[in-house]
């Protein structure tokens, strides 16, 4: 896609986020960076890329701190000066979308969530985006899990079988008990034509952020500043670099953990 438009395509494979992210930054023809996939690695490679500004495209990134300050869990934000282009919802904005479907439903929600970081940013996020919750099993409607698959809080909701469970990403994987409604809430939508895997592994996202920067280069941007300007005048983003109106859709996971698309929230 992008050598076809005359934008050459440097590969950064096995390299580590920070050095992927400098040597892109040390490079003088390079427009802008795809990638890296995760939160973690985007804020290390943004420590180099955002004083070059180097616009950084995230295909995957839903940690907060990627590109905001002011929400639960940005301790430690990402210093990006307004390079970094978020290409899916944040997690406090798939908190706001389950919050808001469990009060169009007027259904309450037993919150379990992990003791480690991710697990407490979510639950603060639910919590400001007035999940209607409840202590009690029998006052349950739904376990709203924030957690990661290996770790304690998977036990703790797979005890509350057989209430169903719509889950963060990150518990993919984990025993939660047979024959229960299980959902996952994740930044990502089905595409007609696309293979699921490659939504979730992130290559439909990164080929998206390959088409904005071949219309930004075919539109003229030809250095780094005309890039992220090009990139922002798509009217994709905020003024954060998060993307206006993203897709956050429920999964429904089966015993082996397949999933399947059921409805956008």
């Amino acid at each position: 896609m992008l050598g076809s438009a005359g934008v050459r395509h440097v590969a950064h494979e096995e390299r580590d986020a920070a050095e992927a992210g400098a040597c892109a930054a040390m490079d003088r023809s390079a427009l802008a960076l795809i990638g890296p996939l995760r939160s973690a690695a985007v804020a290390e490679a943004v420590e180099a890329t955002a004083p070059a500004g180097l616009a950084l495209l995230a295909p995957l990134a839903t940690w907060v701190g990627v590109t905001r300050d002011d929400e639960p869990g940005c301790e430690d934000a990402a210093r990006h000066d307004g390079t970094v282009l978020r290409m899916v919802a944040r997690d406090s904005v798939v908190a706001q979308r389950i919050a808001d479907r469990l009060r169009a439903q007027a259904k309450a929600a037993l919150v379990v969530a992990g003791e480690h970081p991710y697990g407490r940013q979510l639950d603060e996020q639910l919590a400001a985006a007035g999940l209607a919750r409840t202590d009690g099993q029998a006052e349950a409607d739904v376990v709203v899990l924030a957690g990661l698959e290996g770790e304690a809080e998977i036990g703790r909701a797979a005890a509350l079988s057989p209430l169903p469970v719509i889950a963060f990403d990150g518990v993919q994987g984990a025993p939660l008990g047979a024959a229960r409604e299980v959902q996952m809430a994740l930044p990502i939508g089905p595409r007609p034509g696309v293979d699921p895997q490659d939504l979730f592994t992130g290559l439909e996202s990164a080929r998206k952020a390959a088409e904005l920067v071949r219309d930004a280069f075919a539109q003229g941007a030809r250095d780094r500043a005309a890039m992220l300007a090009g990139l922002r005048d798509s009217g994709r983003w905020d003024e954060y670099g998060d993307p206006y109106e993203p897709a956050v859709w429920l999964w429904r996971a089966d015993d082996r953990w397949r999933l399947e698309a059921h409805e956008a929230i």
